[in-house]
């Protein structure tokens, strides 16, 4: 399947990080890259997304993202470059 790109802001609160992925696993998608970065006010997530099934859409995602309380924005990244998977993390 077809990894989407998103882009997500945040405001930073506690529990708002496991907020947000908790959504995006519960609606059924898996993340394959992450990078976060924050001011300690707010805090602004790059995603690479992959659905479980074919009938997921990210822009439903999205919509049901925004409704979380310290979610800003939420951008569907087109045209993103390629995100590689890493198949092994290591652990220390």
């Amino acid at each position: 399947m077809k990894l989407e790109h998103v882009r997500i802001e945040f405001r930073c609160a506690e529990g708002a990080l496991r907020r947000v992925l908790g959504v995006t696993e519960a609606r059924a998608f898996s993340v394959r890259s992450m990078q976060m970065g924050s001011d300690g006010d707010r805090a602004v997530m790059t995603l690479a997304l992959e659905p479980r099934d074919e009938s997921r859409k990210v822009d439903t995602l999205l919509r049901q993202l925004t409704r979380l309380q310290e979610v800003e924005a939420t951008i569907r990244l087109t045209n993103a470059p390629p995100v590689a998977e890493v198949a092994h993390a290591a652990c220390a």
